[in-house]
């Protein structure tokens, strides 16, 4: 029997399409963060409701609880670029987890408010 090498980690994609992910996952927390502050910022302002999206059935909600449950780690706006590539791998394993692809998680983006604190 050939000796084991070390246990790498699955799937390992290569680092451009890891970087593509990053900056697509970064480009809808921003995208979230301004939302929640320009919602924060005009509460007279009329809310428009929520609209299902199709094919939205029991999933959605079996999806975000199991990613609550799973405890993402939570970012807090240091400006320390270690803490926040930390809290992006942790988000990403998080990910790696949960049946979800690039395309599910975009409407559920308005979820992970809670796993960012914005400081004012």
């Amino acid at each position: 029997m050939p000796p084991r090498r070390g246990r790498g980690r699955r799937g390992t994609a290569e680092p451009e399409d890891r970087v593509d992910r990053i900056e697509r996952i970064l480009e809808g927390l921003v995208q979230v963060v301004h939302d929640v502050y320009n919602n924060n910022n005009h509460d007279d302002a009329p809310q428009q409701p929520a609209m299902p999206m199709p094919g939205a059935g029991a999933m959605p909600r079996t999806t975000i609880k199991q990613f609550q449950q799973l405890r993402p780690p939570t970012f807090y706006g240091t400006p320390d670029p270690m803490a926040a590539e930390s809290w992006l791998l942790g988000i990403e394993r998080v990910f790696e987890v949960l049946p979800c692809t690039d395309e599910c998680f975009a409407p559920r983006s308005e979820f992970f408010t809670a796993s960012v604190r914005v400081a004012k």
